[in-house]
């Protein structure tokens, strides 16, 4: 940066600090040109008299008030105006200068207040104009003709406040939407936090339900079955080792979001109704008793349908085996034309291997949250035997089968 342009910047930074700073400039300017006008007498015969004292303070009156032109613009313009006309009725002879310092006034109240004051500046411009050239003078040609030249400084000031004004109305636009994306990216994070979250419950919380059964059962018949506890060890090792490939699932796409394949794979092995056979197969292995049945024809449901039916009954199935262990289950899951239906019922026998330990107490109300976030129903209570229903209904939509039409 050279040295001009350091005072240039330099200049700018103080003239938007300081309203007063390029007004002064220019006063001092006009000053003095007014001061070289003043200076030539009238001519003889004129109708003008030389100024006096009073004079010469309407003339400065007419120059001074453009220092306060940015801060007051209004207020000055009417300033200049009025010693303008107190100066003209006096018949002192008009200035030149002054009429570039009330043009220069009128564009910068047409070009930085609001429509009533740009209003205001320019009915008044015509009102001094009639009165100091038309009543005064009598030249209604220079009426005119003033009138016509104010009039286009006029317009053109408020072209270029109108600009400005959708300049800055498009900046704001711009800092909404700014802030709008950022209240979005926050809000889809903690959504984000809250959906793994409930992954993480559901897969852990069965796993380790799940660990805790089997490795107690493992332990009452080592003595006496020593080849059933080595095969309820290994279905340990196999829930284990379902249960990380499940969460290294869900951390994978956190991990690189761009890897499609890593995406691609996340999805393929992504729990849906279809395997819900093989978790069954592991709580019947582990000594749980459930009777499984599919009824109506089994349809392609949307991926965050069939998820968070898996994840209802895991969730529903895991609440079984840690509050009513050994307890007879039944899992039913009905095809309807237009909605899913999942049912988990136990009945009163059954152990809760929750006695003596802390519950985390959110299965229910992570099933009702995921049940009503896909626009399902969700009911949750006891029955008649004393036992536990889980039921969760599921909006669906089927492909219209009847589109063969007639000639």
């Amino acid at each position: 940066m050279s040295r001009f342009e350091h005072y240039i910047e330099s200049y700018k930074d103080l003239d938007s600090r300081n309203p007063y700073v390029t007004p002064g400039f220019v006063t001092m300017v006009f000053g003095l040109f007014l001061y070289l006008d003043l200076r030539v007498p009238p001519e003889v015969g004129s109708p003008y008299v030389q100024e006096d004292f009073k004079g010469l303070v309407l003339a400065i009156l007419q120059v001074l008030p453009f220092v306060t032109m940015r801060r007051f613009p209004l207020a000055s313009l009417t300033v200049i105006y009025v010693a303008f006309s107190i100066h003209a009725t006096f018949e002192y002879q008009l200035t030149w200068i002054v009429q570039i310092v009330t043009i220069a006034g009128l564009f910068q109240v047409a070009s930085t207040t609001d429509d009533r004051q740009s209003i205001l500046s320019i009915l008044g411009t015509f009102a001094v104009m009639v009165y100091v050239f038309g009543i005064i003078q009598e030249e209604f040609d220079n009426v005119v003709a003033l009138s016509v030249l104010f009039a286009f400084v006029w317009v053109i000031g408020n072209i270029v406040r109108a600009r400005r004004n959708r300049l800055a109305a498009a900046e704001i636009t711009v800092v909404e939407l700014e802030s709008e994306q950022e209240r979005t990216a926050r809000e889809s994070i903690r959504e984000e936090r809250s959906r793994i979250a409930r992954e993480l419950h559901d897969v852990l919380g069965h796993t380790l339900n799940l660990v805790v059964i089997q490795a107690g059962a493992a332990q009452r018949i080592f003595e006496s079955s020593p080849e059933k506890a080595f095969e309820a060890i290994k279905s340990i090792e196999t829930t284990s080792r379902q249960a990380l490939s499940d969460v290294d699932r869900m951390l994978g796409i956190l991990r690189d979001p761009d890897d499609s394949d890593n995406v691609a794979a996340s999805l393929e092995a992504r729990p849906s109704l279809a395997r819900l056979h093989t978790l069954i197969d592991e709580l019947k292995s582990a000594g749980q008793p459930i009777e499984y049945a599919v009824q109506g024809e089994v349809s392609k449901l949307a991926p965050s349908t069939d998820l968070t039916a898996y994840r209802v009954v895991q969730e529903a199935l895991t609440n079984v085996i840690t509050h009513a262990s050994g307890s007879k289950t039944q899992v039913e899951v009905l095809y309807g034309d237009s909605q899913l239906e999942v049912v988990i019922s136990n009945d009163g026998t059954g152990v809760d291997t929750l006695v003596g330990r802390k519950s985390g107490g959110r299965g229910i109300v992570g099933m009702r949250e995921r049940t009503s976030l896909f626009g399902g129903r969700f009911e949750a209570g006891s029955t008649e035997d004393d036992g536990w229903r889980v039921r969760a209904t599921f909006p669906i939509s089927r492909p219209n089968n009847n589109s063969e039409g007639s000639e």
